[in-house]
């Protein structure tokens, strides 16, 4: 992990409405293998006592990068609806590293409706913290994070989502 005080830090908010009943929305962002499916260029390679273990592919523009690292549930309320998420990740060539917190709450909002709020805090470490390359990340988990929120909204509003594993 990196250590408080190194590292630049990013942090990012989205909220976005799914047209599905709160309990099918919480089941997917609890689901191991329905999150590592909608975070733009991972690679779930496994699952270890709820540890997701995987590999995340980051292009921008000319410059790219691979992190592998686990992640897990750290917080789960079934009756608030929050989940709280960690990962940590190193470069599999490189001195850079990350480490990650998304924090999904969910809110009913009738018409078998639901409101999704999240909170990402992304940590940055070595050559991932130099001062272009930083900038470049920054904006690139923007992206990242609306595409994430695209595509569990349209997942769940498909017919059903596929459970695997």
């Amino acid at each position: 992990p990196i250590h408080r005080g190194d590292g630049m830090s990013i942090s990012l908010h989205r909220s976005f409405e799914v047209r599905r009943p709160i309990d099918e929305v919480w089941s997917f962002l609890t689901d191991p293998h329905s999150i590592a499916g909608c975070v733009p260029g991972a690679h779930l390679l496994d699952v270890v006592d709820g540890t997701l273990v995987g590999e995340v592919s980051l292009k921008l523009g000319p410059l790219g990068t691979t992190l592998a690292g686990e992640a897990g549930f750290r917080q789960l309320d079934d009756v608030a609806h929050s989940v709280l998420m960690a990962a940590t990740a190193r470069e599999i060539t490189g001195d850079g590293a990350a480490d990650l917190r998304m924090r999904s709450h969910l809110t009913e909002r009738g018409n078998e409706s639901t409101s999704v709020d999240v909170r990402l805090a992304v940590r940055l470490a070595g050559r991932l913290d130099g001062p272009i390359l930083s900038r470049v990340l920054a904006g690139a988990a923007e992206v990242l994070l609306r595409r994430f929120a695209t595509c569990v909204r349209r997942r769940l509003e498909a017919a059903s989502f596929p459970r695997v594993g």
